[in-house]
């Protein structure tokens, strides 16, 4: 029997989740969260030291408003927190003309003001001398971009969650859960939770707990490698975040920002995960040398000396965008999946937009990108 009737569950408390139960708890709800891990875990998707925030989006324009909104509410996290979370670099997306990166981003730029430089390959050596673009490569510089740090923001979410009220329960793993007629019964490892309202926020397990039919996520295994060099201080404060689509993959990079050195990976490569308990964390054969080639081409001065490496998983969609909706059957639950490598700076609005979705079954967001519907084959 349980001894506390939730008026919001949420199962998963990476950084969706965890912006969810954040937002429920700030208006007054008794809400909970179920996390299999501890907090700010390494074993999903909302780790790795570093992630990109960005004005320019060249997945689709229509993810302005949330970006909009995405850099005020981590502004007002850092006000509530006193320090800072978003730390700007400004950010470098170049490639060929007719690459999808640089089609995106000039169909966000002409239709959003916002500051930037357009630059060729021979000017933006004058400004960035460590790259090394292909002459027929374009370069855009968008001087708002810069980094989050996913485990302190994991953190802080959580931590301001629980001053709001929010009842964490960690290394817990869901069993089930099943809608009854007058509430959502969770069951776990070590207890029964019921609430009148559901978010799944679970990662790369949400597949498999919502187990919607003929709706789809795939898992991609992503690695993450960290370089220093013999002249790293080239590549620190001054450098900004890279993202270059180059010889069939989208490779994207951050500045060294502590001893661990450069950190770069490969965005658009799929090597699928059947089940994400089976993800191999170890460096395959292959993870490699795609990146040694980038930098080889891209940074040829740079001399790379391994310092790290970390595997993370990519939740993907068919189409690339997220699924923040109800679920197509059970109004009271609400999903927040498929975030596909470019989900974390959208954290504490996603959070909104599934607590406004699970209190009152509506949002203000324009959110109707996110449509579950549009995945489910029939």
């Amino acid at each position: 029997m349980f001894n506390t009737k939730y008026d919001v569950a949420v199962i998963g408390l990476g950084a969706m989740g965890s912006a969810a139960m954040m937002a429920v708890a700030k208006r007054g709800y008794r809400v909970c969260g179920i996390e299999q891990f501890h907090t700010a875990h390494a074993r999903g998707s909302s780790h790795g030291q570093t992630r990109i925030i960005r004005k320019a989006y060249f997945e689709h324009p229509d993810y302005m408003p949330l970006i909009d909104r995405a850099y005020e509410a981590w502004q007002a996290l850092g006000s509530e927190i006193n320090e800072n979370l978003i730390h700007t670099t400004g950010m470098i997306v170049s490639g060929p003309p007719n690459s999808d990166c640089i089609r995106g981003v000039e169909a966000c730029y002409d239709a959003h003001p916002l500051p930037h430089d357009k630059l060729k390959a021979g000017e933006s050596r004058r400004y960035f001398p460590q790259f090394s673009f292909p002459d027929n490569f374009i370069v855009y510089h968008d001087p708002l971009a810069g980094y989050l740090q996913p485990e302190k923001c994991v953190s802080a979410i959580t931590a301001m969650a629980v001053q709001n009220g929010a009842h964490p329960f960690v290394n817990e793993t869901v069993l089930s859960w099943q809608n009854l007629p007058d509430h959502v019964e969770i069951t776990t490892n070590i207890r029964t939770i019921a609430a009148d309202k559901l978010v799944v926020a679970a990662g790369a397990w949400a597949h498999g707990l919502l187990a919607i039919p003929g709706l789809h996520l795939d898992i991609w295994r992503k690695p993450v490698f960290w370089y220093t060099s013999s002249h790293i201080h080239d590549y620190q404060t001054s450098f900004p975040i890279f993202f270059v689509e180059f010889d069939g993959g989208g490779f994207y990079g951050f500045p060294a920002i502590d001893e661990s050195g450069l950190k770069v990976a490969e965005h658009t490569r799929a090597e699928l995960v059947a089940h994400p308990d089976e993800l191999d964390r170890e460096p395959g054969p292959d993870d490699e040398a795609p990146i040694l080639n980038f930098l080889d081409r891209m940074l040829p001065d740079f001399i790379p000396q391994r310092t790290q490496f970390s595997v993370c998983m990519y939740t993907m969609t068919a189409d690339g965008h997220f699924i923040l909706d109800r679920h197509p059957k059970y109004k009271n639950i609400v999903v927040g999946a498929g975030f596909s490598g470019h989900g974390f700076k959208f954290a504490p609005v996603i959070g909104e937009v599934l607590a406004d979705l699970a209190l009152n079954g509506a949002t203000d967001v324009p959110v109707d990108l996110f449509g579950i519907n549009r995945l489910i084959k029939g």
